[in-house]
C-alpha cells in the first residue's frame, strides 16, 4: 500500500511538530518514515496510518529526530568548512597570491612605525565592523527569503550563519591581542610580528570568503546540493 499525498503532507507536518525546521532534513525523514510505514503495512495491513507512523517514529528512540538533525547539521558544517578552505586555496594561487602577499607585507611593515599601531588597530576594528554589518544584512535577507518561500534549508542556514563564528574568532583574538600599547607594539619580536601579520591577513581573507564570496554563490551551491531547491 502506497501513502497518499495527504499522508505525505501529514508526515511533513509531523516532523515540524517534532522540531525539525529544515526542509531538506524533513524530506529525508519523510522518505524514511514513508518507506517504513509501507513496510509495516505489508506486515500488518489492518493498522491505521497514524498507528504505523507512531510505530515508525518510536524506532528513533527517546530523543526522536534529534540525533538525525544533529548528524545532518554536523555533516553540512563539515561540507561548509571544506567549501571555505576550497576558496582559501584559491587565494594562494595566481593572481590572488600576489594580493595576499602585498596585504601580508603591508601589515608586517606597519608594525615598524609609531603611527602603525593606530593604523593597525583601526584596520582591525574596521574589519570587525565590516563583518558585523554583512552578517546583519545577510541574516535579514535570509529571513525574508525563508518567509517568502516558507522553507528553511540546512546548508543555506550554515552558509549565512557560520560567519558568526568568524566574528567570534576575531573578537577573541582582539581581546587577547599580542600587544596592549604602542611600546609593546614597537618592541615585538620577529616571531610575534610575523604571527600577528599572518593572523590579521588570514582573518580578512576568511571574512571576505564567508561573508561575500560564498553568500554570492549560495544559489549555485544550494542547487548543486539540493536538486529540488530551484523549485522553491
Amino acid at each position: 500500500m502506497k501513502l497518499t499525498e495527504n499522508q505525505i503532507d501529514n508526515l511533513y507536518k509531523f516532523t515540524r511538530q517534532h522540531y525539525v525546521e529544515y526542509y531538506d532534513v524533513q524530506t529525508e525523514l519523510v522518505d524514511h518514515l514513508a518507506n517504513d510505514i509501507e513496510q509495516i503495512w505489508e506486515e500488518n495491513p489492518n493498522i491505521s496510518f497514524e498507528e504505523a507512523r507512531d510505530k515508525s517514529f518510536k524506532k528513533f528512540g527517546i530523543f526522536g529526530f534529534m540525533d538525525v538533525v544533529q548528524a545532518k547539521e554536523w555533516q553540512m558544517t563539515k561540507s561548509y568548512i571544506k567549501l571555505v578552505f576550497k576558496f582559501v586555496k584559491q587565494w594562494f594561487q595566481l593572481p590572488k597570491i600576489v594580493l595576499t602577499l602585498i596585504l601580508y607585507f603591508t601589515f608586517f611593515k606597519l608594525q615598524e612605525f609609531k603611527l602603525g599601531y593606530t593604523i593597525y588597530i583601526s584596520i582591525f576594528i574596521s574589519v570587525l565592523l565590516f563583518q558585523l554589518v554583512f552578517m546583519i544584512v545577510n541574516g535579514k535577507k535570509l529571513k525574508q527569503k525563508q518567509k517568502r518561500t516558507g522553507k528553511k534549508w540546512l546548508l543555506e542556514n550554515v552558509i549565512f550563519v557560520n560567519g558568526i563564528s568568524n566574528i567570534l574568532v576575531l573578537m577573541i583574538w582582539f581581546w587577547d591581542f599580542p600587544f596592549d600599547n604602542m611600546q609593546e607594539f614597537l618592541t615585538m619580536g620577529n616571531f610575534t610580528k610575523i604571527l600577528s601579520a599572518f593572523l590579521i591577513t588570514f582573518l580578512i581573507i576568511i571574512g571576505f570568503i564567508t561573508l561575500i564570496v560564498i553568500p554570492k554563490k549560495a544559489e549555485e551551491l544550494l542547487q548543486e546540493t539540493y536538486p529540488n531547491y530551484q523549485i522553491s
